[in-house]
């Protein structure tokens, strides 16, 4: 498993998110971030999606989605998974799959 300033990764992370999400652990910045497919297609998830940047305890510290800066914990992300990443103030882009598509929304 690739490791970052002592974060381990999913393999199958790309080594761009791993760097943009390791900053903003690091620089404390609140983020939202879209999980999807290989093929870029968002799958509109809305739930634990939005927040700082932390990591687990123990001996191979992943990283976690903390919600606000008064939590200590927080569920894990699944960084292999992320198709898009931007800030939560001033909405800046920071990372978006070549081939991102929007979620399809449901009649």
């Amino acid at each position: 498993m690739p490791e970052a300033n002592g974060t381990t990764y999913d393999t199958n992370t790309k080594a761009e998110i791993v760097d943009i999400l390791e900053r903003c652990r690091v620089l404390k910045t609140r983020i939202r971030f879209r999980y999807g497919g290989d093929d870029g297609q968002d799958w509109g998830d809305t739930c634990h999606v939005e927040g700082y940047i932390g990591r687990s305890c123990g001996q191979f510290k992943i990283p976690l989605v903390i919600h606000n800066r008064r939590c200590v914990g927080g569920p894990a992300i699944l960084t292999a998974h992320i198709v898009r990443i931007e800030t939560t103030r001033g909405k800046q882009l920071l990372y978006q799959h070549p081939a991102y598509k929007p979620p399809k929304r449901e009649a």
